[in-house]
C-alpha cells in the first residue's frame, strides 16, 4: 500500500506543506487536493517540505506544475525544501528544476520568500 501523509502550517509569510511517502498516480490527487485548498484559501507563498518524500512521480510532478502555474497567476510562489537527491534527480531529468527554487531547509525557503 502506498502510503502518504500530509500536514499545513502557517509560517509566516509563507504556509509550509509537509509531505510525507509517495507522490505517485495513486497519492497526487491528494497533494492536489491541498494545494488547490492552501491556494483558494489565499495562500500566495508556499513551502512544499519533502524531507520524507520518498518518490515522485510523473502524476505528482504535474499536480505541482499546475499548483504552481496557479500560485504565479495571483502573485505567488511555490517553492521546495528537503528533496532527497534522488527525488531532485527526477526534478532535474524531467527539467522541472527550470520550475521551481530548491532549498535545504524550510527556513533557507521561508527567508528567500522575505526578501
Amino acid at each position: 500500500m502506498n502510503i502518504m501523509e500530509i500536514n499545513r502550517k502557517k509560517s509566516e509569510p509563507a504556509e509550509i506543506i509537509m509531505v510525507k511517502g509517495r507522490i505517485d498516480a495513486q497519492n497526487s490527487g491528494i497533494l492536489d487536493e491541498y494545494l488547490k485548498e492552501a491556494i483558494e484559501s489565499g495562500s500566495e507563498k508556499i513551502i512544499i517540505n519533502m524531507n520524507e518524500v520518498d518518490y515522485i512521480s510523473s502524476s505528482g510532478l504535474r499536480v505541482m506544475l499546475l499548483a504552481s502555474k496557479k500560485v504565479k497567476l495571483s502573485g505567488g510562489d511555490i517553492k521546495l525544501s528537503g528533496l532527497k537527491p534522488f527525488v531532485m534527480d527526477v526534478f532535474v531529468v524531467s527539467g522541472f528544476n527550470n520550475i521551481f527554487d530548491f532549498y535545504d531547509s524550510d527556513n533557507e525557503a521561508l527567508s528567500d520568500f522575505i526578501k
